[in-house]
């Protein structure tokens, strides 16, 4: 079928507040090599990505520095660099301060 876009849902969620739905094949990984892609960036040294559930896999692994938060799903936390405190409590300027970003 021309111009028929099939959605998944994004997997569970740390908070279970919203949803998230993206076109088949397209998820935050392939958002973060397209925006370096834009800047001229060949690989991906000194990119960051701050993530908390499932969805937010794809661009941990595009990243070279995968920080989860706190809260993160324990999948999240499994494959990030780094685990800072929760966004409750300002888990991504701990972060930023710890690699010296701020």
């Amino acid at each position: 079928m021309i111009g028929r876009c099939v959605y998944r849902r994004s997997s569970k969620r740390a908070q279970q507040t919203n949803r998230e739905l993206n076109p088949k094949g397209i998820d935050k990984g392939l958002g973060v090599a397209r925006a370096l892609e834009y800047l001229g960036r060949t690989g991906n040294a000194r990119t960051f990505g701050f993530g908390d559930s499932g969805n937010d896999l794809g661009m941990l692994a595009a990243v070279e520095t995968a920080v989860a938060m706190g809260n993160a799903m324990p999948e999240v936390k499994a494959v990030a660099d780094y685990v800072t405190d929760d966004v409750v409590h300002d888990g991504t300027v701990t972060a930023m301060r710890h690699f010296g970003l701020i």
